[in-house]
């Protein structure tokens, strides 16, 4: 995998989410300087569904219901397409080009160059975001999603390697 740049991913992100309305350098906006910023709460679309989720607040919606037609979508609740409140093909599609997502809260969002110390700040990222949908009642794909956090976290407290 070879990792891209910053202005590499800003251009990539603003081709596949062509309506995406904020993106900025981390710097530009009193974060960090090296990572990309944009809003949690933009009003743009990636096949019919927001691009970042934090909430999930639609989440129980049959795919179908907003106009998915894909069969293999066929019974997927919304919620099912996020990971960690991102859609998951944009989720994948970071992950393949060496960046990860990191919610500083529900409304934005920041994406970091894979380094040493990605491992150890992706868990972080994991059990804030834990501790926030903990909070709120969970059901479906959304608690699947936050056990295996949980055994991941749980697997490298105990010493083992993190994959992400």
């Amino acid at each position: 995998m070879k990792q891209w740049s910053r202005e590499q991913i800003m251009k990539g992100l603003q081709t596949i989410v062509s309506e995406i309305n904020y993106l900025e350098k981390s710097e530009d906006v009193g974060s960090p300087s090296g990572g990309i910023w944009t809003s949690g709460e933009d009003a743009c679309i990636f096949k019919g569904l927001p691009p970042f989720n934090h909430n999930l607040e639609y989440g129980e919606i049959l795919l179908s219901e907003n106009g998915d037609t894909n069969p293999k979508h066929q019974f997927m609740k919304v919620k099912e397409m996020y990971v960690y409140g991102i859609h998951r093909e944009i989720y994948s599609w970071l992950e393949e080009r060496g960046w990860y997502s990191e919610w500083e809260d529900p409304a934005r969002l920041l994406f970091w160059k894979y380094d040493k110390d990605s491992a150890e700040k992706i868990i972080k990222n994991l059990k804030n975001f834990q501790v926030f949908h903990d909070l709120r009642e969970n059901d479906g794909i959304e608690a699947e999603i936050l056990k295996r956090f949980k055994e991941k976290i749980k697997e490298n407290d105990e010493g083992k390697n993190l994959h992400v």
